[in-house]
């Protein structure tokens, strides 16, 4: 009599569901698995007794197939008590910091949304030991994430805090935040100890899955806060991921519509980290095209689609060329690196016609920022009478801060790279052509100058009560910038315009005090503090009047500061 054959065991994503698993033979993935375009994987789990002559230490690390299981109850309070900072990983405090992970939209990454996480999390009740491993670490990175926003008092500690993640009575009152970035920072980094330990012993960089590559997509973004260095490996590794996933997901008709749009932005950001930092394009143009597609439009088509359609609510339009601007951005960093700023371009000496075609971009990318502005003010005006819903709204908000910060995350940049070189070069450099060199570099500080305007006007699309730590290296390093303009102005002092847009920068910081300690630090201080006593000097008042000049407009709105 032939006995039945015994069924496979069923894989770590439908073991988490709680639901019947239709395992595959030859290592084919189960449907579910197909269904949902993920990694299917499967975590063997030892049965029967344990031997009695345990097998020795040496044979057990020699075996090369062996695959981390999930912890158990006790392993993941041993996990959490690896600092005496780290709070308890309770259920309670688990489902308050993915309820906080709403607040930030660049934790809202594509990747993170093609996972099961948010569903898997809610049907283990907030258990993290019940995850599957690559799930474990990537719930104990979203934690880390949370905790820079959430106002538990397991991060907190004692003392006020607000009573939800969006307080405005709270948030209004506070007349200063930054202590609470310098409290929360030990179980900040307790919780960041945790993660990597987990990512490390799991080895989410060896496997590419949707799971492991969100990982490494937050541990990249984490590391962004407190280092900058010439290496991000979590970084080369989340592309990596990609790269062997993103013809998996290609095999997905709506694909194109439904995710490229979310996809430019991310890629936009992590082309604007190399452009800041000076160090290698990790977005190729392969990547770029496999994720996002084509560049559809060029940026003088995009002026003129602009300049074509009436400054009506028309969120099809704002996003579809959003799309086309915010590859260009990515392409532009990369042309800055490969022609000026990049490690073999700074071999070289410094091309003037690269830099009159970057100049020429930057003002043709200006041009379109403002056409785009236009159209996003008036979706948001109040008093337009157009009953735009509250999802135009948003839509056209986000449009606005993420064209804005594609066009300062290269202008500074540039400027920068152009004062490195004159000042290095300046012995090797023949009359003439440093003459054109000044001219060139006279011409980027006054689109330097015009991205202090725009970024202090794309704060204020920002709701009153935001977190957005993800932006911090951007925005000091925008406010040396005004330290550096108002140091130089200081005798003709600032103009009003100019002033308030520094204010709106300082606040900012401050409010990026909430969530980070490193505004604390006595550089930061120093800082503030200097550009304050600019700011005092031209005797504004807190609120100044909306009457004429260029931040004029029915969608201001009030400080949170």
């Amino acid at each position: 009599m032939n006995e039945k054959p015994k069924k496979p065991p069923a894989c770590d994503a439908c073991k988490a569901r709680r639901v019947l698993c239709h395992p595959q033979p030859n290592g084919a993935p189960c449907p579910r698995c197909v269904e949902k375009n993920s990694v299917c994987t499967t975590t063997p789990v030892a049965r029967g007794r344990p031997r009695k002559n345990p097998l020795p230490p040496s044979y057990k690390s020699s075996s090369i197939s062996r695959r981390p299981s999930p912890p158990s109850s006790q392993q993941n309070q041993s996990l959490s008590k690896t600092s005496s900072n780290c709070p308890e990983l309770t259920p309670n405090f688990v489902q308050h910091c993915f309820d906080g992970l709403e607040l930030t939209p660049q934790y809202n990454h594509p990747l993170i949304l093609s996972t099961s996480i948010k569903t898997d999390i809610r049907a283990v009740s907030f258990q993290l030991h019940l995850l599957p491993p690559q799930s474990q670490v990537l719930a104990l990175c979203i934690i880390c994430c949370a905790s820079l926003n959430s106002f538990h008092p397991a991060v907190l500690g004692e003392g006020p805090r607000p009573e939800s993640f969006v307080d405005p009575r709270f948030f209004s009152s506070c007349p200063d935040l930054r202590g609470f970035g310098v409290r929360r920072a030990p179980v900040y980094r307790a919780l960041c100890a945790v993660a990597h330990k987990a990512a490390w012993e799991v080895g989410i960089i060896l496997q590419p899955s949707n799971e492991n590559a969100a990982s490494c997509f937050l541990l990249d973004l984490l590391e962004q806060y407190d280092f900058s260095g010439a290496s991000r490996p979590w970084a080369n590794a989340y592309m990596s991921h990609v790269r062997a996933l993103a013809p998996i997901w290609r095999t997905n008709e709506a694909y194109i519509i439904s995710d490229a749009a979310h996809w430019v932005g991310h890629l936009m950001g992590d082309a604007l980290i190399s452009a800041r930092s000076r160090t290698p394009m990790l977005v190729t143009p392969n990547d770029q095209l496999l994720l996002c597609g084509p560049e559809a439009q060029s940026l003088t088509m995009i002026i003129v689609s602009l300049k074509k359609f009436p400054q009506i609510p028309n969120l099809s339009l704002l996003w579809s060329l959003l799309k086309s601007y915010l590859s260009h951005v990515i392409t532009l960093s990369r042309q800055l690196s490969d022609t000026i700023a990049g490690d073999y371009a700074r071999t070289n000496p410094l091309s003037e016609s690269a830099i009159i075609s970057f100049i020429s971009s930057l003002v043709q990318m200006h041009t379109a920022l403002t056409l785009i502005l236009d159209h996003v003010d008036a979706s948001i005006d109040p008093l337009s009478n157009n009953n735009s819903p509250l999802v135009l709204d948003n839509v056209a908000r986000t449009c606005a801060y993420g064209s804005i910060f594609g066009f300062i995350g290269l202008v500074l940049p540039f400027y920068r790279e152009l004062q490195y070189r004159e000042t290095c070069d300046a012995e090797v450099l023949g009359y003439h052509t440093r003459n054109r060199l000044l001219l060139l570099c006279a011409q980027a500080h006054e689109l330097a100058v015009l991205g202090v305007r725009e970024l202090a006007r794309c704060l204020r699309y920002l709701p009153k009560v935001h977190y957005m730590p993800v932006h911090w290296s951007t925005i000091f390093t925008w406010a040396e910038f005004c330290a550096e303009e108002a140091e130089s102005v200081s005798a003709a002092g600032l103009s009003p315009e100019c002033a308030r847009d520094i204010e709106i920068i300082v606040n900012e910081l401050k409010l990026l005090g909430y969530s980070l300690d490193a505004v604390s630090s006595p550089s930061v201080q120093a800082l503030i503090q200097c550009l304050e006593v600019h700011i005092n000097k031209v005797n504004l008042d807190m609120v100044l009047p909306m009457e004429g000049g260029w931040l004029a407009g029915p969608f201001d709105v009030e400080l949170a500061y």
